[in-house]
């Protein structure tokens, strides 16, 4: 019930003022268009990818961890990546602060979601400089139907909560499955794209 009542947060702060007043809370950019039941304030969850093509094994689908995608002089890149083809979890939950996206590491450090372009992975950056700020790009939306409405809000980023997608990272030994946004056949992140299944990206531990 947590994840509804985030969601009714926005239409509680529709405040009564003198007779006849009423200020609404202001929608924000990257919340624009999805809907009452859209928060972007969240703390201490995790994500999981449900299959919308193929049934699951479970109702939450299969969940995802930050996996390795590079490194630098200072700095490591990170992509959100299946558990069962990346079995290591530095960064066991995430927050969502105003639109953006940060991963919270068991080393008490934090890493950024960087801004994410269609064909290509949600990216995060781990750096020992001044880590830039993330990217104000996500949202989560909450089924607030009281009756029949999902348990698990979805995770929305440029206002799109349909476009995600899992991918095989490559042709290689120790591939990971990663997620994608909106994938392209010509992609400069190298996943095959003849892999890629369509899902949604559910918020978990909120309730």
């Amino acid at each position: 019930m947590l994840s509804i009542l985030y969601a009714l947060g926005a239409l509680v702060e529709a405040l009564a003022l003198p007779t006849g007043q009423i200020i609404a809370r202001e929608v924000t950019p990257w919340c624009a268009g999805l809907g009452p039941g859209a928060f972007d304030i969240a703390h201490n969850f995790t994500l999981a990818a449900l299959n919308t093509t193929l049934p699951n094994a479970n109702a939450t689908g299969a969940p995802l961890v930050l996996g390795q995608a590079g490194a630098t002089d200072g700095e490591s890149f990170e992509v959100f990546s299946t558990y069962a083809s990346y079995p290591y979890n530095d960064w066991p939950n995430l927050s969502l602060l105003q639109g953006g996206l940060v991963a919270n590491s068991i080393y008490n450090f934090t890493s950024p979601a960087g801004n994410v372009t269609s064909g290509n992975e949600l990216s995060f950056v781990t750096t020992t400089y001044n880590a830039p700020p993330p990217a104000q790009i996500y949202c989560a939306v909450a089924d607030i139907d009281p009756t029949e409405g999902s348990p698990y809000p979805l995770l929305a980023v440029n206002g799109d909560t349909s476009g995600f997608a899992l991918c095989v990272q490559c042709d290689c030994n120790y591939a990971q499955t990663n997620l994608v946004w909106q994938p392209s056949p010509e992609n400069a992140d190298g996943y095959l794209y003849d892999t890629c299944y369509n899902v949604t990206v559910q918020l978990l531990g909120l309730n």
